[in-house]
């Protein structure tokens, strides 16, 4: 009996042994000695994350708008297949887990979906016992560092100037001391052309946005903001939180701003959001858990473009501190972040940092690392590197910064008074300066993925045929970007057979309520708010250089029911595809129906446009049986 009692006892001794093990390697490495350097009653930021998302992940799959609004479906939509616009990392994270933390003491900071964890400050002996729950996957530290000041502009050359009178009789808008800013990245003349980011969502994530009363941003348009480090809707300096938000006002102003003689935005005419996701008292670090949890929130509401002026590097705590060495676009927390955010169609723009130059290794601030990331450094007015813009490579190799913009005594807003401007320097003036360009073209095509975006900057900047890691792919060339972007003008007429009533001479509209307000066509998912009045169907407009050769560019458009296909404002009749200018056979596809082809080729080009009509004429159709002749 004593021996049986001894096996008993050594085994039950294995199983404590291996369940202990189980928990040490939960704590992550850097963790376990934090813990070491504090005492009981200290407290730590960690991330806890969670083995899964419990019992209704199929539930939020199969009706997303649960998750994320109606825009960030449509902006998903660019980049993921229509019957999986969300993915696992959108469903929420599971609320018994949540109540199962609570009850064992731990008040939750921020809930990220995308990371399935949370983040708490919590003690020593609180962490003893999440650290044996079988739902917590793993225990790491939240990076915390302290914002290094942007250079001073008393030791920069201020080298921005007035509009002259010439100037202003030349361009649309007068720029004031915000000119050079402008032309140094050509957006004046994209402005001049009508653009100013219209309709699409700009997020700005900074140290809070004071003086919003201010004359630069009068006519813009504010969606939604909150406070991130407070915990609250109010992103103003306010007498009992924590940060100031002087340097948000600065960036708002260089991408949003306008006033003219004054100020103007790069994209002036945006939606914006704004989060305040740093706290910049000195004694206090920022937390890069805000920032996750801020583009989280963004993401939901529907963001096209994010802007970000700040960086994780040289922490405070030698024990929470990410070096160069961490810079590969895979180890930081907030890199992951930012690139599962363009993995959601989100265009991501950060400033490189002001950690200079380097000749051995990369001085690039987290997520600036990140592979899908348009990493912003800074020139001058003469387009020269600025000497505390930081450089690259990747520690795996990647060019970073991407592209460059004016960040040496730039022109932005002051939140000294309602009429104070500054001048501004670093890459955080930089970046705002040129996260209004992808705005721009968003403008003009929201199609653009963007990858697709970065890819047209890279190729359109002064560096683009030599990119090294003092300049990325260069400064951009905000025009030559616009131009670069393939918008081949078609003019089509046609009628559906089935649906065309003779004594009418148009189309029926009894199944327009049955009309989806995505396309139905894999080739270009597209999707809209509502179906305009009198769309009969969802067609796909295609070009072809041979009768029988690959498509060259595709795109859904609607069907009105006089026969015109048209836009998605069910108005435009002039659609827009990606592609050169040149000589194409225009193919028309719909769902119920063959496809019809024009019999001969027909020029199509980016700056006007000639109607083609299917109705008219046997010598419209392409093959035989392909279409029948609507008298």
């Amino acid at each position: 009996m004593r021996n049986i009692f001894i096996l008993i006892s050594f085994f039950l001794f294995g199983i404590a042994n291996i369940s202990a093990q189980e928990e040490i390697t939960k704590i992550s490495k850097q963790l376990k000695n934090k813990i070491q350097s504090i005492t009981e009653n200290d407290k730590i930021l960690v991330w806890v994350y969670l083995t899964d998302k419990g019992n209704d992940i199929k539930k939020y799959l199969q009706y997303p708008e649960l998750v994320v609004s109606k825009r960030s479906l449509k902006r998903r939509a660019k980049v993921k297949p229509l019957n999986k616009l969300i993915d696992y990392t959108d469903i929420p994270i599971y609320e018994k887990y949540l109540e199962k933390l609570k009850n064992v003491g731990v008040k939750i900071k921020h809930k990220s979906k995308w990371l399935n964890a949370v983040s708490c400050y919590l003690k020593k002996s609180i962490l003893a016992k999440i650290v044996k729950l079988k739902y917590v996957k793993k225990i790491t530290e939240v990076k915390i560092f302290k914002r290094k000041k942007d250079p001073t502009p008393n030791n920069l050359q201020i080298l921005n100037k007035n509009s002259t009178p010439s100037e202003i009789a030349l361009h649309t808008y007068d720029y004031g001391s915000s000119l050079t800013q402008n032309e140094v990245i050509n957006t004046v003349s994209v402005h001049d052309q009508g653009y100013s980011g219209k309709g699409i969502l700009i997020c700005l994530m900074d140290a809070g946005f004071d003086e919003l009363d201010h004359e630069v941003f009068q006519n813009m348009n504010i969606v939604a903001a909150w406070d991130f480090v407070n915990d609250d809707a109010d992103v103003e300096d306010d007498p009992n939180d924590e940060g100031s938000g002087s340097h948000g006002t600065s960036t708002l102003s260089q991408i949003g701003g306008f006033k003219e003689g004054e100020l103007i935005g790069t994209a002036f005419g945006a939606d914006f959001l704004l989060a305040k996701t740093e706290n910049t008292q000195s004694e206090t670090p920022v937390e890069e858990d805000n920032w996750v949890a801020a583009s989280e929130w963004a993401d939901s509401i529907g963001a096209d473009v994010f802007s970000t002026s700040l960086g994780y590097l040289d922490f405070d705590d030698p024990y929470t501190d990410y070096t160069w060495e961490d810079m590969d676009g895979n180890t930081a927390t907030i890199t992951i972040a930012a690139d599962l955010a363009v993995g959601k169609g989100i265009v991501v723009f950060n400033s490189a940092g002001n950690e200079g130059y380097n000749p051995s290794h990369n001085t690039l601030a987290a997520p600036a690392d990140g592979d899908s990331v348009i990493t912003i450094g800074a020139v001058d007015a003469n387009k020269q590197r600025v000497y505390f813009s930081s450089v690259g490579n990747t520690v795996d190799g990647r060019i970073k910064p991407d592209l460059m913009a004016m960040g040496s005594g730039t022109y932005a807003a002051s939140n000294s008074s309602r009429t104070s401007y500054k001048s501004f320097s670093g890459t955080s003036a930089a970046c705002p300066l040129a996260a209004g360009v992808p705005a721009l073209m968003l403008e003009k095509d929201y199609s653009l993925t963007p990858m697709e975006i970065r890819e047209i900057l890279r190729n359109t900047s002064d560096h683009s045929n030599n990119p090294n890691r003092l300049y990325g792919w260069g400064t951009i060339d905000a025009l030559a970007a616009m131009n670069q972007i393939p918008s081949a003008l078609v003019k089509v007429k046609i009628f559906l057979e089935g649906a065309y009533d003779n004594t009418q001479q148009e189309m029926k509209t009894e199944l327009a309520g049955e009309i989806p307000t995505t396309s139905p066509y894999p080739e270009n998912i597209r999707t809209i708010d509502n179906i305009p009045a009198d769309i009969v169907d969802w067609v796909l407009v295609e070009l072809r250089t041979t009768p029988t050769g690959t498509t060259v560019a595709s795109r859904s458009a609607l069907l009105r029911k006089d026969g015109r296909i048209v836009a998605d404002d069910g108005i435009t009749n002039e659609i827009k595809l990606d592609a050169p200018d040149g000589d194409y056979y225009i193919v028309i596809k719909h769902r119920n129906h063959l496809a019809v082809m024009s019999a001969n080729k027909v020029n199509i080009n980016s700056s006007s446009s000639v109607l083609y009509n299917f109705t008219t004429g046997s010598d419209k159709y392409y093959g035989t049986g392909g279409a029948k002749l609507l008298n």
